[in-house]
Parts: structure tokens; C-alpha cells; sequence
């Protein structure tokens, strides 16, 4: 068997990790010219970390990352709304962390960079009967047994083999970067204003990771200067959080966004990932549900009788955890959205209240479900 993997992102990189460890031949390509490193933190619940470790890479990631104990929902005046520990019950299993991109990158790519294909890229696929024809931009063409997509949410290719490749907008603005603030007795902080959240989440000594988001019909205007349009959204918010926009030296910008199709494979390409399942960010799961793609699509390919029947067998596993993953990532954000009237505020902060913080329960969950199986 040859495979393809489209993508050197953390998808791409555990899939040839994995495939690696297997024995199966693998191409991995990148349509950059190095790794893309750029970005802001990545949370990893225990669900994630309980498959890191079965990978060996659990203490490698320990070493470079901050461990969280708790989930604090606020209001955006910093007024506690509920706490949840994440040190009882099924939760304290596993070590619930968080790390810069960066790190975690150069985890995955460690001994495995010298193999990835930079600046190349698909130009075409053609199916034959049992394997795919792919040109690459150099003009070359080569034959693979299977092709899989890790080239992340806005993947192109999803977007050209795919029947539904569209995305859903969410119609909401959001915005990440680092910045350096005192972490000693700091716990991931979710503060809910109107229709607009900010989040504290420690990621290192003295490193933070802030995310902040709002309703485009809230916002009056997007500057070119993403500080400025920050300061313009949160200027109600506590001085805490102005401060960290202030202190803030690399901002990226952009759209909430959540894949639409359930197709999961076409012929022999099939996708993992934020090309398979991207969505808001509201469950931390993009790493935790992009290593059971790994897992379940390398433990299928190599059960399975043909390829034809591991894509099958990929998509019946897989398809009602991503669903189900999508949607609520959706409907915390909607739920995020009734602050914009005041009777909507009222209600939400109730429901928070009441029912404690949404990802919290949502982690229960999962956790309980990877005991299962």
C-alpha cells in the first residue's frame, strides 16, 4: 500500500507518524515552503492527552506544557458565574494541559521533517479503478493507493474532489494571540458579555493564550489593526482583559467557521481533521478528535480486506462522534449569542449557573465514551 497525506500540519504529522509506526509506505506534502508554526495555543483536554499517551508522546508534551485544575465561567466584569474542577471524578484520569502551537509542533515533526515534501502540491486527482493518478504542481505524476486529506479547514482538498465542500459561517469575528501576564493563580477564564466572549487560558510560566470572539452584527466596524478593533469590541470588558489587548504584539483575525459535509471519503481519498471536522473551538477538540481519525483510520486500513472496505468502516465509526462534536461546538456558540438582548444575558447566565460550564460536561462525556470503547 502507498499513501499520500496532504498536509504538515498536526493532522498530517500524526497520521505519518502513525503510518509510519505501521510500516506503510507514506508521501507527506506540505504547499508550504516550512512548517507552519504560527498560531496561538492549543488546549488539550484529558481525552487527547489519554491518546498521547498511548502514542509514547504524553511526557514530551508534559514537559513543554501547563497543567489547568480548573474552568471558570465569568461575566465580563470578571463576576464568577461557575467553576468546575477538572481534578475529580472521570476528569482527573488525565492531566487536562495547554501549549503554544509552536511546541507542539516541534513534538510531532521531531525526526520525521527531513521526510515531508515542502512546496508541493495537488494540481489533480483522477481515479482509476483502485488507486488515484495525482499531479503535483512540479508537473510530476504519481500513483497512490490512498489519499488523505489533513490539510485543515479551509482544505483544498475538499474542496475539489468533495461534493459538499462548502463551510458553514457562523457569522462571528474572532481573534487569538500570546501574551505574557503573571499565570501563578491563573485558571482558564471564560468571560461572556453580550454577544461577545474573551478567554484567559495559561499555556507556559508567565504565557498566556487569549481568544476573543464577537457577533459580526455587534461589531460597528473591523480595522485593518486588529488591536484597534479589539480595544473597540471589549472596551466594556474588565481592565484585565483591555490590558492583555494592549500587551498584545501579534493578533490574527478571523471568521467562525464549521465543515458542513458528512461525506467523509470520495473513492480512495478520504479526510482527517479540521478538514474532516472544523469547527469553533468551544470543546478544545480539534487535537483529541484529530487523534481518533489517526487511530481509527490506521487501525481500519490495516483490518480491513480493501481499502474500499476500511474508508467504509473509517466513516461508520467515526461520523456520529464528529457530528455530534460539530454541533455542540455550534451550539455553544448560539447559546454565547443570547447575551445580545438583556433578557437573553439573563437567561444564559442562569443556564451557566445552573448547569456549570457547557465544555466542562461535554468533557464528561467524551472521557466516559473513550472508557467504553
Amino acid at each position: 500500500m502507498k499513501v499520500l497525506i496532504v498536509g504538515a500540519g498536526i493532522a498530517g504529522l500524526l497520521m505519518y507518524r502513525e503510518l509510519q509506526r505501521q510500516g506503510i509506505e507514506a508521501d507527506i506534502i506540505e504547499k508550504q515552503s516550512s512548517l507552519n508554526t504560527l498560531g496561538a495555543g492549543i488546549c488539550l483536554p484529558g481525552n487527547a492527552m489519554k491518546q498521547f499517551e498511548a502514542l509514547c508522546l504524553k511526557q514530551a508534551i508534559l514537559a513543554k506544557a501547563h497543567q489547568v485544575k480548573e474552568v471558570r465561567f465569568e461575566t465580563h466584569q470578571r463576576e464568577l458565574l461557575a467553576s468546575a474542577s477538572l481534578k475529580q471524578g472521570i476528569l482527573a484520569q488525565q492531566p487536562f494541559v495547554a501549549l503554544s502551537r509552536q511546541s507542539l509542533m516541534d513534538i510531532l515533526s521531531e525526526g520525521i521533517e527531513k521526510q515531508i515534501q515542502f512546496s508541493r502540491s495537488i494540481v489533480n486527482v483522477t481515479h482509476k479503478q483502485s488507486s488515484q493518478l495525482v499531479r503535483f504542481n512540479d508537473g510530476s505524476v504519481l500513483e497512490y493507493d490512498l489519499v488523505i486529506g489533513a490539510d485543515g479547514m479551509n482544505s483544498n482538498v475538499r474542496e475539489s474532489l468533495f461534493d459538499t465542500p462548502e463551510l458553514n459561517d457562523l457569522d462571528v469575528t474572532h481573534w487569538r494571540f500570546i501574551v505574557e501576564m503573571p499565570t501563578a493563580l491563573l485558571e482558564p477564564s471564560y468571560l461572556v458579555g453580550e454577544s461577545d466572549a474573551f478567554m484567559f487560558y495559561p499555556i507556559g510560566k508567565n504565557q498566556v493564550y487569549c481568544y476573543g470572539q464577537a457577533a459580526n452584527q455587534q461589531i460597528k466596524a473591523l480595522y485593518h489593526d486588529h488591536k484597534k478593533s479589539m480595544l473597540a469590541v471589549f472596551k466594556h470588558y474588565h481592565p484585565s482583559v483591555i490590558s492583555a489587548i494592549n500587551n498584545a504584539t501579534v493578533i490574527s483575525q478571523g471568521r467562525l467557521k464549521s465543515v458542513v459535509s458528512n461525506q467523509v471519503y470520495c473513492k480512495r481519498t478520504v479526510l482527517i481533521g479540521d478538514a474532516l471536522h472544523g469547527c469553533p473551538p468551544s470543546l478544545k477538540q480539534g487535537v483529541a478528535q484529530t487523534l481518533n481519525d489517526v487511530r481509527v483510520l490506521s487501525k481500519c486500513l490495516k483490518n480491513a480486506y480493501s481499502i474500499d472496505m476500511a474508508l467504509a468502516d473509517f466513516k461508520s465509526i467515526r461520523l456520529k462522534e464528529v457530528s455530534w462534536i460539530v454541533n455542540e461546538s455550534n451550539k455553544i456558540i448560539r447559546l454565547a449569542q443570547l447575551g445580545s438582548s438583556r433578557f437573553g444575558r439573563f437567561i444564559r447566565n442562569v443556564l451557566i449557573r445552573l448547569q456549570g460550564p457547557q465544555n466542562v460536561r461535554a468533557w464528561r462525556k467524551l472521557m466516559a465514551d473513550q472508557e467504553v470503547k
